[in-house]
Formats: C-alpha cells, structure tokens, sequence
C-alpha cells in the first residue's frame, strides 16, 4: 500500500522538475527573442546580415528540453535574400523582422519533421549589414553597421568632412620655393653668361674677356663678381697652358733649324772633301796609266773617295729628317690650335643651348610664381568659404520593391543598415571668371600671401630679366 504511493509521488516530483526545466528553457528562448526586439526594433532583414539561431523542443514524452544543435548556429542572409538552413532548405529572410523569422523557420521544422507542435525558434542579429557614406569626406567607402547610428557619427567614422589641401601656409611655401627657383635659375644664368663670354674670348684669340653688360653692371653682386672672376682664373689658366704647349714646340722648331744648319754645312764640307778627293784621284790614275806609280795608291784613294760620299750622304739624310721634324712640329701647332678651337666652338654651342634652357625654364618659374602669388590666393579664397559652408546630408535607402529613394537627412538622422550617406558642400557664387565674388569671408586668409607677391614683384622681375638675357 505504501509502496505505490512512493511511486507517485516520485512521478509527480520528476514532472514538476521538467516542467520547471521547461519554463526556464523558454524563458531563456523568449528572453534572447525579446534582447534580438529590443536591440533591432522593426528591423527588417536583408542581405549580409548574420543571424544567429538557438531552437529547443519539448518533448513530453521523455520530460526533456532537446536542443537543435545543428541549427543552433550563425547564418547569413544570402544576395537573394533567403537563408539556407539545415532541415529547412531556403527561406525567406528579406523584408521580415527577425521574430517573424523566427516564427516561420519553426513552422517549417514542424512540417517536415512531423512535430506535434513548433520548436521554440530565436533569431538574433549579431552583425548588421553595411553602410556607404560618399561625398567630401575623407575617407568614403563601406563600414560595420551598429544600432542607432547617426548621420553626424557615420561621418565621424569616415573620418570628418574632407580637409583642403590648398591651405595659405602651403601657399606660403610653394611662394617661397618658386622663388628659390628663379634665383638659382638667375645664378645659373650668369655663370653661363661668363662662361659664354670667356669661350668667345677664346676662340677670338684676344688676350682678355670682354663681359656683357648685364654682368658688368651687377658686379657689385657678390654671386655676379665670383662668376666673373672665376671665368678670368679659367681664361689665363687655358690661354697659359695652350701657350706654353706652342712655346714648346717652337722650341724644338728652333733646335731643329739649328741642327739642320749644321747639317748643311757638314754637307759643304763633304763637297769639298769629296772635290780634293777626286782632284787626286784623278792625278794618280794618270801615273798609274803612265807606270809612274803604284795602283795600290789609286786603290787607297777610290776607297778615300767612296767612304767621304758615304758620309755625305748620311748627313743628307739626317738634313731631310731634321726637316721632317719641323714639319711635323708646324703641323703640331696647327692641330693644338684646330683642337682648341673645336673644343672651344663645342662648349660654345653647348653653352648658348643651356642660356636658352634656363630662360625657358625661367619664364615658367615665373609664370607659376605669378600664379601662386596672384591666383591661387583668390582660388583659395573660394575653398575656404566652401569649408565654411555648411555641408548638405542625404541618404539613399533601397526601397522593398528594388528601388532606391533619395531621403534629406540632417546629422541627428538615424541611419538604417544599407543606407548609402552622401556629403556635399555647396560651392559660394562665382563671378564670370570663375573665381568668388570679392568681400566675402575668408579673402582675409590670403592677405598675407597677396602682401608677399606685391612687396617681392620688383625682384621676381629683375631676376626674370637676368636669366632671360642671354638669349640676346
């Protein structure tokens, strides 16, 4: 009697913790769907966003909570806007909210699993998908979405409004480096004038150079006076070497002549000998003839006479080759004086080009440095009232039947996952050459820039002058 009494009383225990069980299983579930409520609202899936799914079932028969492990897990809503799930195959997510979601995913398991009832099925977005800002920002493009996000923070995440890069202080430096540039462009110019100036001194053959006037009447310039005299150093240090080769060979010339004199007067002498000679010679044969005297004397003197020839004829030669080698020390001169003249003309040539180079390149220093001190000021005028402006925000939303509309927003808009952000600043009224209008706010910026182009006008041109004068 008592024992089936024990029975059910422990039955009656069991049942009570599974319904206890039960109860905490779907208060978990209906706690995770009203977190996936409260931190999506009405958000409408769609594509890119993951989801995260946890599904239990009741089961009365065994008094336990099964839990689907095989689709308690992240999926993502696909390019077509369904879901592929496990057991489910294909579902619409697009365009439903994820309780709803939730809702058909769990009458689908029913159907074609053969539940008496619909599993317990929680959806949670666990990442959003994306959204596009484009405009003047400074760093456009696609980033993570996040509930609540602002107009105002989606621009902050790319980075603010985008800053100009015409600024007066880069003004400032490109003024000063296209300066920079037409004085080295004005230095250069006058090296190549005194260059030009000692290579035609040169070829001229004077004995000293004869500058332009546009050196002549800067010599007070310390760069003007350096030139100068450095092209004087070069000039007499040339003009000296080429002299002192000319020297040398007209001294061998003259050793040469002397030796040549020489040779000529031992050639006389030979003909004297040679004459003495053959007067004997020919006293003696007539002896011979006569046998008045031996023919070994006759033999003595033939030999006598062909051994003064002999010698005769080796000063001869040593004549024509004393007078080979002063030919050969004319044509010497000839050919240093022809090779210093081509060098000369070459460097000449060479020099008048590079004169013509920089004063192209200088009236282009010039031109932009104009630009920079004229122009770009005012162009900056116009981009620093555009910064001021205030910037127009829009949003373009896909709609639910494909298409997108075009939505005004202002910085405290909530922007949806999706929604593509674009920035503009509007540009101030032009006049009809395109640049703003004077008097507005900012011109004051570019005071300081305008001041510098005037106080230094005098000096950018006198420097354009004196590079472009070598072209005269």
């Amino acid at each position: 009697m008592h024992r089936p009494a024990a029975i059910r009383a422990i039955s009656t225990a069991r049942s009570l913790c599974s319904r206890i069980a039960l109860a905490a299983a779907l208060t978990v579930s209906g706690g995770l769907l009203f977190a996936s409520h409260a931190s999506a609202g009405d958000y409408l899936l769609g594509p890119q966003d993951k989801v995260r799914l946890k599904i239990y079932e009741w089961r009365a028969s065994k008094d336990t909570i099964f839990e689907w492990t095989a689709l308690n897990d992240q999926f993502t809503v696909g390019a077509d806007g369904k879901l592929s799930l496990p057991f489910v195959g294909e579902i619409d997510a697009a365009g439903q909210v994820p309780g709803a979601l939730g809702t058909a995913i769990g009458d689908v398991l029913m159907s074609r699993m053969g539940l008496g009832r619909p599993p317990d099925v929680s959806v949670e977005v666990v990442q959003f998908r994306p959204f596009y800002i484009v405009g003047q920002v400074t760093t456009p493009g696609e980033f993570p979405y996040r509930p609540g996000l602002t107009v105002l923070q989606a621009l902050s995440i790319a980075g603010g409004l985008r800053t100009r890069e015409d600024t007066s202080t880069r003004l400032e430096r490109e003024v000063i480096s296209g300066r920079g540039d037409i004085s080295l462009l004005a230095l250069t110019n006058v090296n190549l004038l005194a260059r030009k100036a000692r290579l035609e001194a040169e070829l001229k053959g004077t004995d000293d150079i004869s500058f332009p006037e546009a050196l002549t009447k800067r010599q007070d310039d310390s760069s003007v006076a350096l030139a100068i005299e450095q092209e004087r150093l070069v000039f007499r240090a040339r003009k000296d070497g080429l002299t002192t080769q000319i020297q040398a060979l007209n001294s061998l010339k003259d050793f040469l002549a002397k030796e040549l004199s020489s040779l000529e007067g031992q050639l006389t002498l030979f003909d004297e000998q040679i004459a003495l000679v053959q007067k004997e010679l020919t006293g003696v044969s007539t002896l011979v003839d006569k046998g008045l005297t031996a023919a070994p004397r006759e033999i003595a003197l033939e030999r006598s006479l062909a051994q003064v020839r002999g010698d005769r004829l080796s000063a001869e030669t040593a004549v024509f080759r004393a007078r080979q080698e002063i030919s050969r020390a004319d044509i010497s001169i000839n050919a240093l004086n022809n090779q210093h003249a081509t060098e000369v003309s070459q460097s000449l040539r060479e020099t008048q080009a590079q004169i013509n180079e920089v004063a192209r390149k200088a009236d282009t220093a010039v031109q932009m440095l104009r630009d920079s001190e004229v122009t770009a000021p005012r162009l900056l005028a116009l981009r620093t009232r555009a910064e001021e402006a205030e910037p127009i925000y829009s949003i373009v939303r896909p709609g639910s039947d494909g298409k997108s509309v075009e939505i005004p927003a202002t910085e405290a808009t909530l922007i949806e996952p999706g929604d593509t952000v674009k920035v503009k600043i509007p540009l101030p009224s032009l006049d009809a050459s395109g640049l703003p209008l004077p008097g507005a706010a900012g011109d004051s910026s570019t005071s300081s820039v305008l001041g510098m182009a005037e106080d230094d006008s005098a000096a950018i041109g006198s420097a354009r002058a004196a590079t472009l004068s070598g072209t005269q």
